[in-house]
């Protein structure tokens, strides 16, 4: 089964039914390496977390998409460790970010939770709260109160 297939057939829809504008196409692993094809085959950006790329498949695809529109339709973000978005070849617009896993877990670089919190804890959250998981199941350092509440209390901790 070729899902790419079913998620091009869907967006290719959206756009002739007119209703929707400046459709994006994203997803995490395989959802992720989806949307990498869905999105230049119907002109929409595709965005993967951890997917795996597709511009060594791109001449096998139905219907093919170029290198010119694989390096600059799709966007992949790339933890360190992470081996999945590192197969098929990366496009021209990616980026690597940081990962905290221990060597000795395979998959530790490979989840869409880990990745949020480094994103969030890079980036920034602006007015939002960070997830309680990135302290406590990931590690990451207690933010700082933009509202006077403890991130203890705010966790329920």
């Amino acid at each position: 089964v070729s899902y790419y297939v079913e998620t091009t057939d869907f967006v290719l829809w959206l756009q002739q039914n007119g209703t929707y504008a400046g459709i994006k196409v994203t997803g995490h692993s395989l959802g992720g390496g989806i949307a990498l094809i869905t999105g230049p085959q119907t002109g929409v950006s595709g965005i993967g977390i951890s997917g795996p790329n597709a511009m060594f498949l791109r001449k096998a695809l139905d219907p093919p998409v170029s290198e010119e529109s694989l390096n600059t339709l799709t966007f992949n973000i790339i933890p360190e460790n992470d081996f999945v978005p590192r197969v098929g070849g990366v496009a021209q617009l990616y980026q690597n970010i940081d990962c905290t896993a221990p060597d000795t877990e395979l998959f530790g670089c490979h989840t869409s939770w880990r990745t949020l919190c480094e994103l969030l804890y890079k980036c920034g959250s602006g007015d939002r709260p960070v997830l309680c998981e990135c302290l406590s199941e990931f590690g990451y350092p207690e933010p700082v109160s933009s509202n006077g509440e403890s991130f203890a209390q705010a966790c329920s901790i």
